[in-house]
């Protein structure tokens, strides 16, 4: 991604978040945003997108001022997965959605309920080692799911719906058995809410917008609504492990021989 990056870590005999990669706030965490920003601009993307910028108007895109000891749980996975660097945000940051930002960096809101912090976790160290091994999770993607990164583009009105995600800035657009491209769109243009979206599927081959899933979707991939990029889709698998997912069951074994060291 051309920025520097950290190794993983060796989490087969560890629970809490190690000593040397503690979360981290304030001052420290600020610096952190600003060198992140310099990397993808996703703050400045939002500020460029009419309705990305209404949809988080009056949030607090800031670290709390404050350390706070909270245990941050790694929750047990097969995959050495990075554990990335924890900051602690604002509640009001990204409408209180956790994501990651380059390199490894992992957004949580103070407030994040303790119960399910560890699964959310894993969600995001997923992201994480996407953001590290991009190349190995490209193909894994067109290996096992027929998923391919996409050149095409859109119209112009449903362009300026896409929620930007910044899990998703460094990557394109991915298509499915080269038709179908799923897309995450705000459902009002009056007043966008961050956590008020459609998933929809664009036909690469017929330009046309599909509300319901294309044939095989749901059958293959199951009922995840924030499924709009192979990426999420793959992150909330991980966290889910559902034994009855043809599509985590047929990418599952390829997960162990992704990279596990920086590149």
């Amino acid at each position: 991604m051309g920025n520097t990056i950290t190794g993983f870590q060796d989490l087969s005999d560890v629970s809490p978040l190690r000593p040397n990669r503690p979360p981290i706030s304030g001052q420290a965490g600020l610096q952190a945003l600003f060198r992140a920003e310099q990397v993808d601009q996703y703050r400045k993307r939002v500020d460029e997108s009419p309705l990305n910028r209404a949809a988080r108007l009056g949030q607090d895109y800031v670290p709390v001022p404050f350390s706070i000891d909270r245990i941050v749980p790694l929750a047990d996975a097969s995959e050495p997965w990075p554990s990335g660097m924890v900051i602690w945000m604002d509640p009001t940051a990204d409408g209180g959605l956790p994501h990651t930002r380059p390199p490894d960096i992992i957004c949580i809101s103070k407030d994040f309920p303790q119960a399910d912090l560890a699964n959310t976790l894993l969600h995001e160290r997923v992201h994480v080692s996407q953001r590290l091994h991009p190349k190995a999770w490209l193909g894994l993607f067109e290996d096992t799911w027929q998923f391919k990164p996409w050149s095409g583009a859109l119209p112009a009105d449903i362009e300026t719906r896409r929620r930007i995600n910044p899990d998703l800035l460094m990557v394109p657009l991915f298509i499915w058995k080269d038709t179908w491209v799923p897309l995450a769109l705000f459902k009002s243009t009056v007043k966008p809410k961050l956590t008020e979206t459609d998933l929809v599927w664009w036909d690469a081959k017929s330009r046309t917008l599909l509300r319901s899933p294309p044939p095989g979707w749901l059958d293959y991939f199951g009922n995840i609504p924030a499924g709009e990029h192979p990426y999420e889709l793959i992150a909330y698998l991980v966290a889910a492990n559902p034994k009855q997912n043809k599509a985590y069951q047929a990418i599952k074994p390829r997960l162990a021989t992704l990279p596990t060291s920086a590149v």
